[in-house]
């Protein structure tokens, strides 16, 4: 099961149209918005200084734009690699279905890896879908 999924629908050159689906045990958050491709270039980036930190301190990405806010932090669960991401989503349509989760999940520091690579071929066009963060 990934965690972390990110699909590509459309994009121009402002702003690229993502489905990002994110999953706890008991929670599954799904947010269909344009993002522009410097929010995924940031969420790279955040997964980098984590990575060469190696976890050592806690990273967050922020995707605020209007009707949707995305917060992701990476922190070490323990001492042996087991990392936790929590996730905070809202969702403000104003149509009677706005939407506020906030849940965690656990991965390792090799699916983060994984992760930021996964982004950096999705952010190059080289694919349109990112499957990653598996328990382990």
């Amino acid at each position: 099961m990934e965690q972390f999924k990110l699909r590509r629908i459309w994009e121009d050159v402002l702003e690229i149209e993502v489905v990002l689906t994110l999953k706890g045990k008991w929670c599954e958050v799904t947010v269909d918005e344009y993002v522009p491709a410097s929010d995924i270039d940031t969420l790279i980036s955040t997964l980098s200084v984590f990575n060469v930190h190696n976890g050592k301190s806690p990273q967050t990405w922020t995707l605020d734009v209007p009707q949707v806010h995305v917060s992701l932090t990476f922190e070490l669960a323990n001492g042996r690699g087991t990392v936790q991401v929590n996730a905070v989503v809202e969702q403000m349509k104003g149509d009677g279905g706005d939407m506020k989760a906030t849940f965690s999940f656990e991965t390792t520091m090799g699916q983060m890896d994984d992760l930021q690579r996964q982004l950096s071929v999705f952010l190059a066009r080289e694919t349109d879908l990112v499957e990653s963060l598996r328990p382990e």
